[in-house]
Formats: C-alpha cells, sequence, structure tokens
C-alpha cells in the first residue's frame, strides 16, 4: 500500500496562496482572505505571515493592506510548481531560471498543456 504524501505545513499553503492571488490578481490577499482560505483565524494568518516575514520568503511594505511581496522567488520555485498541478494545471516545461522580482514584475510562467476551467 503505498504511502500517504503528508499534508504542506500551514506555513507552506499561506505561502502558496499568497503567490497564487499576486500571479492571478497582482496583488497580495489580506489576513483575513488567508485565514479564510486556510481555514483557520485572522490572527493565525497573521501569525503565519509573521513566520514567513521572519524567515526571510516575502516582505511587508507599511500602511498597505494589501502589502506583502515575495522576496525570493527562486526559493519558493517547488511550491509555486505544487500550487500550480494541485489546480489542475500541467507544466510543458520546468520553472527553469527564476530569480527574484517585484511584485509588479513577476516571472512570465512556462506554456502549459492543460489549462483548468477556472470559474
Amino acid at each position: 500500500m503505498p504511502a500517504v504524501p503528508e499534508a504542506p505545513a500551514r506555513r507552506d499553503q499561506a505561502l502558496a496562496y499568497i503567490i497564487e492571488c499576486i500571479v492571478r490578481s497582482g496583488t497580495s490577499p489580506t489576513n483575513e482572505e488567508i485565514g479564510r482560505k486556510l481555514g483557520v483565524s485572522k490572527g493565525r494568518a497573521q501569525q503565519l505571515v509573521n513566520d514567513l516575514i521572519q524567515r526571510g520568503t516575502v516582505s511587508r511594505t507599511p500602511g498597505a493592506q494589501r502589502n506583502l511581496k515575495v522576496r525570493d522567488v527562486q526559493q519558493c520555485r517547488v511550491v509555486i510548481d505544487q500550487r500550480l498541478r494541485e489546480l489542475g494545471w500541467i507544466a510543458a516545461d520546468p520553472l527553469g531560471d527564476l530569480r527574484p522580482y517585484s511584485q509588479e514584475q513577476l516571472p512570465i510562467l512556462p506554456p502549459f498543456e492543460h489549462l483548468p476551467d477556472i470559474n
């Protein structure tokens, strides 16, 4: 019997959701949106974001509500690929050489063999 894969850590789920929101809409989610997506309280979502900030994975711009930026896309490439696959995307090529980008200039993703129906 094959082993059941472990669920990703909540921190990784939060990071994947932040990346997903930035890629889809160009803006980061609020703590409330992160909490709602992960099924946790807004306070717990804030703790997860603070953990990502302490690890240096994301940064926060003071004074804005949607103020999260992914600092190191290279470090996050596995999370990006995993999240796309969970959404039903099949990558035609590996993500390739990704380097840090600002939120305003995210990397262009590779072509896909299949685009899922997203409503």
